[in-house]
């Protein structure tokens, strides 16, 4: 149930505690606060449905927190409309540390995707990156190609006979895959599938000729398909012998894909330092790790500052890729 008061009069309700608080020792009172924290349970709203790889994070970091600081934390999921919805009910409740949200960096793109701006990222503290991933390209064996270049040839002399599948519209894929056509000058048909597994079906089906997809999402293809390039600045620890599309000069996919963990906008500084704190530690446990790398992923726990300029960064980017793009869900 969304909290009753407005942000702009919590923020207000806040800032004239913190002038309070400064005039009998702010500082104190602002440690005093975190030391108190969590004094309830903690809910982890994931706007996805139960057994993606997002809420089977959120559970661990559920599991770790509550072991940590003996308070119930439990993961609500909460799908619909892209996210939307969860992601709202995190920023219209209390900003006390108690309701947090796990997403997706989809989180930057859907304001820019939709007209009515559903939400802003400034009704979001950044909190940590949990995970970090990256996408691959994967072309059907029978195109008879091996590489980038060679994809990208077979579809210039053939413009409009191939296509590339995405997760859905809007996705990071299909937005940084229209990108890619657009900086290669490739005619190629994107095709949006409702999430990862119809489009895992429809390449092992052979009824695209190519996808973009989560490395971690390789292992049910098998040797089905040729991965040609990965996204990110760096090549994947998995996948070494597989360039990026940087290497090759497209940059529309420098950036990595993440999960991350935000609170509502105004929280106080010092609950946003120790849930910072705390996630970083667990992401490091071996338990954690091991589970994150089962899925090809990388496990991140980067302070406050490096998040949120991370955020601002990609937030930036995914603005001009929309912009340039012209993709609208409304």
């Amino acid at each position: 149930m969304p909290h009753p008061l407005t942000r702009r009069r919590a923020i207000g309700a806040l800032g004239a505690l913190g002038a309070m608080g400064s005039g009998l020792g702010g500082g104190a009172w602002a440690q005093d606060h975190a030391t108190a924290y969590p004094s309830k349970p903690i809910r982890l709203v994931v706007p996805f449905p139960a057994g993606g790889a997002t809420d089977v994070l959120a559970r661990h970091v559920a599991k770790g927190l509550q072991q940590s600081w003996g308070q119930p934390v439990v993961v609500d999921n909460k799908p619909g409309a892209g996210g939307i919805l969860g992601t709202k009910t995190v920023i219209g409740s209390a900003p006390d540390g108690h309701t947090l949200l796990v997403h997706l960096a989809s989180v930057l793109q859907q304001p820019h995707l939709r007209p009515s701006r559903p939400y802003s990222m400034a009704d979001l503290a950044p909190i940590t990156s949990l995970v970090r991933g990256q996408l691959t390209l994967a072309v059907q064996k029978d195109l008879g190609v091996n590489t980038l270049d060679e994809f990208i040839a077979l579809v210039r002399k053939n413009p409009g006979k191939y296509s590339l599948a995405n997760y859905g519209p809007g996705t990071t894929p299909h937005l940084q895959g229209l990108m890619f056509a657009r900086q290669a000058g490739l005619e190629i048909t994107p095709v949006a599938f409702q999430g990862g597994a119809p489009l895992l079906v429809a390449l092992k089906g052979n009824h695209v000729s190519a996808g973009l997809l989560d490395v971690a999402a390789l292992r049910s293809l098998g040797d089905a398909v040729r991965l040609v390039a990965t996204s990110g600045r760096q090549r994947w620890p998995s996948l070494p012998d597989v360039p990026t599309f940087a290497e090759k000069g497209f940059h529309s996919l420098d950036a990595e894909g993440w999960i991350g963990l935000f609170a509502p906008a105004a929280t106080p500084e010092a609950i946003q330092q120790k849930l910072n704190r705390e996630v970083a530690r667990i992401l490091r446990t071996p338990e954690l790790t091991s589970a994150i790398e089962a899925i090809d992923m990388v496990a991140v726990g980067n302070d406050l500052q490096a998040y949120r300029r991370q955020v601002q960064a990609d937030d930036a980017l995914y603005a001009r890729i929309i912009q340039e793009t012209g993709v609208r869900l409304d």
